[in-house]
């Protein structure tokens, strides 16, 4: 029975560490659309995945996967995707209840 609860308590533990150590950067979830055309938007999902998706006016849509990741001082955001990676300044904030990331000049709403 010990050795039981000693298990339990050493996975509890670790368990707790790797929260701990992924809380330490900063990190984006949710879904955020373009506000000029809103045909662009990213989905921010766990351990530092995105996906692009563009809506094209003639064709499918693209969707792409890649992942992110914010520089040492958090005012820039790095999205790579297919093995290329783009750096942009990053913002982000709250204007009339509704939440927003700045990619550069570009804005994108969180969408509810």
């Amino acid at each position: 029975m010990k050795k039981i609860v000693s298990t339990i308590l050493v996975c509890v533990l670790l368990v707790s560490t790797l929260f701990t150590l992924v809380s330490c950067g900063k990190t984006l979830s949710g879904e955020y659309k373009d506000v000029l055309t809103g045909n662009v938007t990213y989905e921010f999902g766990m351990f530092g995945k995105v996906t692009k998706t563009v809506d094209n006016i003639i064709g499918d849509d693209t969707v792409t996967e890649g992942k992110y990741e914010f520089n040492d001082a958090g005012d820039q955001i790095i999205l790579t995707f297919n093995d290329k990676s783009e750096t942009h300044d990053f913002s982000s904030g709250e204007e009339d209840g509704q939440k927003y990331i700045k990619l550069g000049i570009f804005k994108y709403e969180k969408v509810d």
